[in-house]
């Protein structure tokens, strides 16, 4: 058995580190024993744009689509940054009333909700937490959704560390691959990350989960 959830995110980072999350939140928070099936929708179109733009396109798609066809996916995950404030307006009219849509808006990128799992972050990149170089990381109460550039905070830990042989730069996509399947898929930490990014992943993480308690009644019996 297997729950498929469909997405739309903007880039591969985010892709690489979406489901993964999901898939914690599914069985941290909901209960869910089973793997979720997630589905990049992007594809299930012929859409080439990717980034933000692409993301718009694609929904517009979608909710053609859905209007028409039938989709098995029990719901649908739009990922967003926040410097996109006018695509996030046209993706909310686009999507109301639908019930079956999750807008996650991760306020910086989605690298913030990375560096806000402390705990996975630091066994990641080989550093103790008291024992951190002089680096953004490493400031007295640092938060990751207030950091303004999350990227330049993971590079410069790659970078420090004697873990890696390639910083990270302005995403690389290995390096967060690897994070999300050996860290992520069977560790995150979601209430780390929620307390560090609360406005984001907060919000998120309960918008899920309520699509994932509703994806069980629907189911009913067979869950």
């Amino acid at each position: 058995m297997s729950t498929k959830i469909g997405v739309i995110t903007e880039g591969s980072i985010d892709y690489a580190l979406l489901p993964p999350l999901l898939s914690r939140i599914a069985e941290e928070k909901v209960g869910f024993h089973w793997p979720l099936d997630v589905d990049d929708v992007a594809e299930l179109f012929p859409i080439r744009k990717r980034g933000h733009g692409g993301v718009l396109h694609a929904l517009r798609a979608l909710v053609r689509a859905l209007d028409t066809q039938y989709y098995d996916h029990a719901c649908y995950v739009i990922l967003l940054d926040r410097r996109t404030r006018r695509i996030q307006q046209r993706v909310r009219r686009l999507i109301s009333g639908r019930d079956r849509f999750v807008l996650g808006i991760a306020i910086e990128e989605v690298e913030a909700w990375w560096l806000g799992d402390r705990t996975n972050t630091l066994a990641w990149s080989g550093f103790d937490a008291l024992l951190l170089p002089e680096c953004r990381y490493a400031t007295r109460n640092y938060q990751a959704e207030r950091d303004e550039n999350p990227k330049r905070t993971l590079d410069e830990l790659t970078r420090l560390s004697d873990r890696f042989d390639r910083s990270y730069g302005e995403g690389n996509l290995d390096l967060a691959t690897e994070f999300a399947e050996e860290y992520w898929r069977a560790y995150a930490r979601l209430d780390e990350i929620a307390h560090q990014c609360p406005q984001g992943f907060g919000t998120f993480q309960q918008e899920v989960a309520g699509q994932f308690r509703r994806a069980r009644r629907r189911a009913g019996r067979l869950f």
